[in-house]
């Protein structure tokens, strides 16, 4: 069984260190086969809110 972790989460701003996949992915970046989410991010606008994992650049590998 695996161990639960605490997972820091931000609202509206994060770290500069941490990014979204979609982010990663526009900078030719990608998460590490094994690397979990460092944090999650929520993101609330007037019409609707949503949760993204954040993963930390400098362990995260370029996009073949």
């Amino acid at each position: 069984m695996s161990k639960k972790r605490d997972i820091p989460k931000y609202e509206q701003i994060h770290p500069p260190h941490l990014a979204t996949a979609a982010t990663l992915g526009a900078q030719g970046l990608k998460p590490a086969p094994d690397q979990l989410p460092a944090a999650l991010f929520l993101h609330k606008s007037v019409e609707r809110e949503s949760l993204s994992a954040l993963y930390e650049r400098a362990q995260c590998v370029p996009i073949p």
